[in-house]
């Protein structure tokens, strides 16, 4: 299992088969798309996962970038009135574009895609793939809540027979 920090600092277990899952959804999109990279990043900026051209992309700082991105327009969303952050950051340059998608709260989409690629096809099909992210995500949490619940009551009938034991009840 991965454990990975999300934004609100609580740990986000991703088990093996949601990592292999969610790097399957990310292939899809990026098939679909086009995109030269898209990265797969906790909202503190830590990649988890990748596809595409990652050689010619310091993934590590464009993550960290991205999260840092997200920081600052959520201030941006709080001075104009908005209940919340942005859910949606895009960057138009000469020869690239990078449209930035947040993912739950925990979680970031970055997508680096060439100018003569439809925006319009980047914000649908990055669209899908948020929702089916969110579904794959809310379906680990609550794995976790049951693992933790389960670990809750194992320990406290542990903890129970021992302290029964030392105290030879």
């Amino acid at each position: 299992m991965n454990v990975e920090k999300g934004g609100n600092g609580q740990p986000v277990v991703l088990s093996g088969e949601m990592y292999k899952a969610i790097s399957e959804v990310l292939s899809d999109l990026a098939a679909k798309t086009r995109a030269k990279t898209i990265i797969f990043a906790d909202s503190n900026g830590h990649p988890i996962t990748q596809r595409g051209q990652t050689s010619e992309i310091n993934i590590p700082n464009m993550a960290a970038l991205g999260a840092g991105d997200f920081a600052a327009t959520s201030e941006m969303a709080k001075i104009v009135g908005e209940p919340g952050r942005f859910k949606y950051l895009y960057h138009e340059g000469e020869k690239s574009n990078v449209y930035l998608s947040s993912v739950t709260d925990n979680f970031l989409l970055l997508i680096v895609f060439d100018t003569n690629i439809a925006l319009g096809m980047i914000r649908i099909f990055t669209k899908r793939t948020i929702e089916k992210l969110t579904e794959l995500l809310n379906e680990a949490k609550g794995e976790e809540q049951k693992a933790s619940e389960f670990l809750d009551v194992e320990f406290s009938t542990y903890l129970n027979k021992e302290l029964d034991k030392a105290f030879n009840f």
